[in-house]
């Protein structure tokens, strides 16, 4: 397997699979480095061991952070520096806000305190993201399973005007 499609695995793996397990034993491994080394480092380490030399591997930034094949996700409905997202779970898939935040904590990685507002109706949620995180969240989720269910994430429509 070439380092490209390596790179390309570790991300699809860090964006889709349950990572409990070694997040746990980053922290062992980090409590062994002298106070201002941190996980960066090991993380850094790790690549380089399952890499190798990476001098000639020609990644950009986009080529990383971008799913293949698509531009950025533009967002139309934007209030306040938060990102409303569609997700295709509610109630009657017995799903409540601290199933969606832990969710995304768990495969996003972001803070839970950055979730913003959750509307959750019948068959469908509504959730407010700071902007900046509101790609990965939906990619991080999409094609994955809650409660059973496929997840299908997609940024949410302009909210129609009242009166």
């Amino acid at each position: 397997m070439n380092k490209e499609k390596k790179v390309e695995k570790i991300l699809d793996t860090a964006l889709t699979e349950d990572l409990t397990d070694y997040v746990e034993l980053l922290k062992i491994m980090k409590k062994r480095l002298p106070f201002f080394s941190g996980t960066k480092r090991i993380a850094a380490a790790l690549l380089k061991e399952h890499l190798g030399d990476i001098s000639r591997l020609s990644l950009t930034f986009t080529d990383v952070y971008s799913k293949p094949g698509t531009g950025q996700v533009m967002f139309e409905d934007i209030k306040d520096g938060k990102a409303r997202i569609f997700i295709n779970i509610g109630k009657s898939h017995n799903v409540s806000p601290g199933d969606l935040i832990r969710e995304i904590v768990k495969r996003s990685g972001i803070d839970g305190k950055l979730v913003g507002k959750i509307d959750i109706h019948a068959t469908y949620s509504f959730i407010e993201i700071p902007e900046q995180y509101a790609e990965i969240v939906m990619i991080s989720l999409d094609k994955t399973k809650m409660k059973g269910i496929p997840i299908v994430v997609e940024p949410a429509k302009r909210r129609k005007k009242e009166g």
